[in-house]
């Protein structure tokens, strides 16, 4: 079954920007990722949300379910009251590939289960953690269990490609992956482009070994004023603000659906000041056509299949 973006009337182009919304492992001395998100991470991510509010934009997270077991999630409820949407992103942040099937669908019902009864909302897109080079393809029982919780749509196909050629096929990465359907009729919208966290604490990682010290000894705590990122270089947010600029110019110039995935906690550590957000928005209200910037819920709205 193939699938094609239908944009709305009188729009260039779309980007659904994502947040993946976690206390990522690969920050935590115990490299275990949960969703009892630290207060300072909190007033980030509502930050941001201010950021996309004061360009009428709505922002769309996928969040790690077991974090709603905490009886505070006043943060949550102020993301929802704001017009920001939460979909699931698993309940132990689990990959979408296990092989055990049965406890795939245990943690995508007990997140929606969760979702429902603390947030009143019922998640229709499921994010994928991690990314998956080939996607859910060949695993036909996962596809299965993703359908059967109530899911129609998932993003999980990650492209691998990043970083290995130049900086103009880094930029082009809209136009790869597009949106397809799996056998059983899953719907995929890929992860196009580098992820935020990739991107800084792989392929821009310049001291492993800082990296990993500052995990087990500062990781999951706060970043003091002024802090600065022992294992990345200072021009590496430029680079970061550019690439995804030039990301948008491709789309744009393609008439694409672009769909990014950032992470709170990532620009918590490497844009505390919260510059990338504000300059890709910026970006795409300076553009003469349209651009549409919308959430992960929005874009799959736009993909009509056919036989």
């Amino acid at each position: 079954m193939s699938v094609r973006v239908a944009l709305p009337e009188g729009v260039r182009c779309a980007v659904a920007l994502s947040y993946d919304l976690e206390m990522c492992a690969g920050y935590s001395p115990t490299l275990v990722n949960h969703g009892r998100i630290m207060p300072p991470l909190r007033d980030y991510t509502l930050g941001l949300c201010a950021t996309a509010e004061a360009f009428d934009v709505s922002l769309q997270f996928f969040y790690v379910g077991n974090g709603l077991e905490e009886p505070d999630i006043d943060y949550l409820q102020e993301i929802l009251r704001c017009g920001h949407v939460i979909d699931n992103h698993t309940y132990n942040h689990v990959h979408l590939s296990m092989p055990d099937t049965e406890l795939l669908r245990q943690e995508l019902e007990l997140t929606n289960r969760r979702l429902r009864e603390r947030l009143g909302v019922e998640s229709t897109v499921l994010r994928g953690p991690g990314g998956l080079p080939g996607g859910l393809n060949m695993l036909y029982a996962n596809q299965q269990a993703i359908l059967e919780s109530g899911f129609r749509w998932v993003s999980s196909h990650m492209d691998s490609t990043m970083g290995l050629y130049d900086a103009e096929h880094d930029a082009a990465a809209p136009g790869r992956l597009q949106a397809y359907a799996y056998p059983n009729g899953l719907i995929e919208l890929p992860i196009q482009g580098w992820m935020d966290r990739i991107f800084f604490d792989f392929h821009r990682c310049r001291d492993l070994d800082a990296q990993d010290a500052w995990r087990r000894r500062d990781g999951h705590q706060p970043i003091p004023d002024n802090w600065t990122c022992p294992w990345t270089r200072p021009t590496d947010l430029d680079d970061w603000i550019a690439y995804n600029r030039a990301a948008l110019d491709y789309a744009y110039e393609h008439r694409l659906l672009w769909t990014p995935v950032w992470h709170p906690y990532t620009h918590y550590l490497h844009d505390p000041d919260d510059r990338a957000l504000p300059a890709l928005l910026e970006h795409a209200r300076a553009k003469p056509d349209p651009v549409l910037v919308c959430t992960v819920r929005q874009a799959v709205g736009f993909l009509e299949t056919a036989a």
